[in-house]
């Protein structure tokens, strides 16, 4: 296990006990990612009082927090909510840190671990669920095969011709690609292409795999995963958008 970063002793509480600073933004980060030893030592505390300490933020993340997101996801006000409840649950123990910082690290460490987790289940099902390419073979006559035996003529190959290529931009309507299917949607809702990535929806096989969801269970993926990114008029859009996919 790696030690946890250093973290120097500060002015004193009330009782004249010494009061542990908030981590610097680097060592904050190192704690939120490493494992939860880390984040005891930078506490200095006993393995029972953390077990207390975090059982008693998690009981009530579950009441107030959406627990499949970020920190950063959260809605602000009801973070700020969560954030007095706990100064005053857990007075006795803050009392030993500068601005509570140990509220905001624990919890800040279970939404992202929680949150990683979910994210890549859900991408993990949706690469399984997309359909196999399809192989297409071609029979080709018995004069077609003696003549690919003949050799091949001298000289450089011939310079390719523009419509040799086929160019991304311009696939046909049958192929529409996760940001040409949201600029169909009323209103445009190109400027999420990235959100949707992020989900794990970035072509028309994975729109496909959303469709054929019942509307109620989309709307509620949409409204849960996206919310405060989406407006209820857009989710709905969307949503009428999928069912009118063939």
């Amino acid at each position: 296990m790696k030690p946890a970063p250093s973290i120097g002793w500060s002015s004193a509480n009330d009782s004249g006990q010494k009061v542990l600073p908030r981590p610097t933004p680097a060592e904050f980060r190192k704690l939120v990612s490493g494992p939860q030893e880390n984040i005891i030592h930078a506490m200095d505390i006993t393995q029972p009082a953390f077990e207390y300490f975090k059982k008693v933020l998690r009981d009530q993340a579950v009441m107030l927090l959406d627990c499949e997101r970020f920190l950063y996801e959260q809605n602000p006000d009801i973070w700020a909510v969560y954030l007095d409840w706990a100064r005053e649950e857990l007075a006795h123990m803050l009392s030993n840190y500068a601005d509570t910082w140990p509220v905001e690290l624990y919890v800040e460490h279970y939404l992202s671990k929680k949150t990683y987790a979910k994210r890549h289940t859900f991408r993990t099902k949706m690469t399984k669920l997309r359909p196999a390419p399809k192989t297409v073979r071609f029979k080709s006559p018995a004069s077609e095969r003696d003549a690919s035996l003949l050799p091949a003529p001298a000289g450089p190959p011939p310079a390719y011709e523009e419509h040799d290529f086929t160019h991304p931009g311009n696939v046909g309507d049958d192929d529409l690609g996760i940001e040409n299917f949201l600029k169909t949607v009323n209103p445009d809702l190109r400027h999420l292409v990235l959100a949707f990535e992020e989900l794990g929806i970035s072509n028309e096989a994975d729109l496909a795999i959303v469709r054929s969801w019942p509307p109620a269970v989309r709307k509620d993926f949409f409204e849960r995963e996206l919310m405060g990114r989406m407006s209820a008029l857009q989710i709905q859009a969307l949503n009428i958008k999928l069912g009118e996919m063939k």
